[in-house]
């Protein structure tokens, strides 16, 4: 147990507990000189030991300047007051400290200990010192270990902050409002896991933005033009595509049958790239075609459909072997940019289908078959593709990857600026939290009944996160922080567009004049 001078020794005196203490939560009245800020982590006194914790929120008031005042006059005569009589001022600094571990266990050990008494009113709050801190969030800096760093903590620059890459298999998610620096977060997480610990990262990248993020050739697979062969979608698959109601039983039975048969018909040596229609798409038509009855008919009609949705994705020459198309122990970027969000759910449910199967294939044979490597995927505007009111074929997929992938080596990443249009059941499976600058009420509530962790005081934080800024939680961290996540140089693109420059360039281009000229003339 830490002795009272043990807790004193960690570092400088901020102030007193205050009010009704709890094992969760204690008020805390900071000394005039020793205002922390949001993310301060201290250290306090109770019965049982040394607690440790963080400073999650901080409110300033004045015992002259109330809420109720409502007079003009009645402030600038205060204020006069308090210049003239400076021993009058009752301005108090007062903030909510939430108590995250025992000191002992923390330290000692790296376990987290929820303490069972909280520390008594008026006890001393100290803050806690760089040396302490870099052991708390630094023991873990072995160069072979899970552990990769982010950036620091927001309350105190020189202290590493780091995440436990083994723990992503229970899934992430990345939330902020445009500008909040989300794809920036996604870029260091991919970096660091690929260069770094030799990691297999896929990104589905609705705007392609990513890139290479700054990686070397050897290291990066960019998947300029996504697609599906014919050939490895399966029935099931087909099924999906189409939209075939469950009722359909004459559809299905005639659409089944010609299935049957176009696959020993077409080889799968025959799927070679071509700008034609796939082989066994062509030759599943043709056998519809022969049937000449109601249901083949109908099924007929789905299929055209299908080439008419999906003609730009569903195409011969795609590798039928998964690890030519997401290379291991690679960043793999799919760039989804070219293709309608119906193009895009396809693909996207298509490979997290595949990724899955070859994955539980791999556990089943030991090895000797499946997908060779645990993967991280990265799901880009996750509220267009996992979206709570409709159903799509990626919602439906990421939600068996969100349920079974832990046991199988998958680890998901949501990734959205719409928190509250993401599907609830997806996001709550995502035990892990990288919460970035975010405004709208109804989203902050909405993450909030998606992760226990999330306190109020954290809540109201968010609004006031600079970009880059983050709440981190979850079971990848030692202990949740306020964190300024480092910048990462290579991300391709995702901030604004200049349109200025751009309609500058345009004219130029019509005008014969120089971009310079025109600068000049408009006193830019």
């Amino acid at each position: 147990m830490a002795s009272s001078e043990a807790c004193k020794n960690l570092g400088n005196e901020l102030g007193w507990i205050v009010g009704e203490s709890r094992t969760e939560v204690s008020m805390v009245l900071f000394k005039g000189s020793s205002i922390p800020q949001v993310g301060t982590y201290v250290v306090s006194q109770s019965p049982k030991g040394c607690v440790f914790g963080v400073v999650e929120s901080v409110t300033a008031g004045s015992g002259l300047l109330t809420s109720d005042v409502n007079s003009p006059e009645s402030v600038g005569e205060a204020i006069r007051l308090l210049r003239e009589n400076p021993q009058m001022a009752s301005i108090y600094v007062k903030g909510n400290v939430r108590w995250l571990s025992m000191f002992d266990e923390l330290l000692g050990k790296g376990l987290v200990q929820l303490p069972k008494v909280p520390p008594t009113p008026g006890t001393t709050v100290y803050e806690v010192n760089d040396e302490v801190l870099e052991r708390v969030f630094g023991a873990e800096r072995s160069d072979s270990g899970p552990w990769i760093d982010i950036g620091h903590l927001l309350a105190n620059e020189k202290v590493r902050y780091r995440i436990n890459v083994n723990r992503l298999t229970r899934h992430l998610a990345v939330l902020a409002v445009t500008g909040g620096g989300k794809s920036n977060a996604v870029c260091v997480l991919a970096r660091k896991i690929v260069d770094g610990l030799g990691g297999t990262v896929v990104i589905f990248d609705m705007h392609g933005e990513y890139g290479k993020l700054g990686l070397p050739d050897d290291k990066v697979n960019e998947v300029s033009k996504p697609g599906i062969n014919p050939w490895v979608m399966g029935f099931d698959e087909l099924i999906e595509l189409i939209d075939l109601p469950r009722n359909a039983t004459n559809q299905e039975r005639a659409l089944r049958e010609a299935w049957k048969s176009a696959t020993k018909k077409v080889s799968p040596l025959s799927s070679v790239p071509s700008d034609n229609e796939p082989a066994l798409i062509d030759e599943l038509r043709k056998r519809l075609e022969a049937m000449n009855d109601e249901g083949a008919q109908g099924a007929l009609n789905r299929v055209n459909d299908l080439i008419d949705k999906y003609g730009d994705v569903i195409r011969d020459g795609v590798s039928l072997q998964l690890t030519k198309v997401i290379k291991p122990n690679m960043l793999n970027v799919f760039d989804l940019s070219g293709l309608d969000e119906r193009a895009a759910d396809a693909v996207v449910s298509h490979y997290l289908r595949r990724l899955l199967i070859e994955r539980k294939r791999y556990k089943v044979t030991e090895g000797k078959d499946g997908y060779p490597t645990p993967i991280i995927v990265f799901i880009e505007e996750a509220h267009v593709l996992v979206p709570r009111d409709r159903d799509t074929l990626t919602k439906y997929w990421a939600g068996r990857v969100a349920r079974e992938g832990r046991k199988f080596g998958i680890g998901l990443v949501i990734v959205s600026q719409r928190p509250r249009n993401v599907d609830p059941n997806v996001l709550s499976q995502t035990n892990n939290k990288i919460i970035l600058r975010m405004v709208e009420p109804q989203d902050i509530t909405y993450v909030q009944e998606a992760s226990e962790e999330l306190s109020e005081d954290l809540a109201g934080l968010l609004p006031a996160l600079n970009p880059g800024e983050a709440v981190v939680l979850g079971s990848m961290v030692k202990l949740p922080a306020v964190v300024k996540i480092d910048l990462c140089e290579g991300k391709k693109g995702g901030g604004d567009v200049d349109v200025v420059k751009e309609w500058m360039e345009s004219q130029s281009r019509s005008s014969g004049r120089s971009a310079a000229d025109m600068m000049r003339d408009w006193g830019l």
